[in-house]
């Protein structure tokens, strides 16, 4: 599902860390790399950066949805 975060379009997925599947934000696009920083993104693979979300951040994206 794609989604805006701080200014930053991108997918609501999972990613594996250490054995479990967490919340994540897939980068899509953003105006600038700074944005895309401040949000909290980094480079997991050359050209693939996410952001892994707290429990907090993922509930308050998903009721933003709803």
């Amino acid at each position: 599902m794609k989604v805006y975060y701080k200014g930053v379009l991108c997918n609501l997925a999972t990613y594996r860390v250490m054995g479990e599947d967490k919340p994540a934000l897939y980068y899509i696009d953003s105006p600038d790399q700074e944005t895309m920083l401040k949000a909290g993104f980094v480079d997991v693979q050359p050209c693939l950066w996410v952001k892994v979300l707290t429990d907090e951040e993922y509930n308050e994206i998903t009721n933003i949805l709803d």
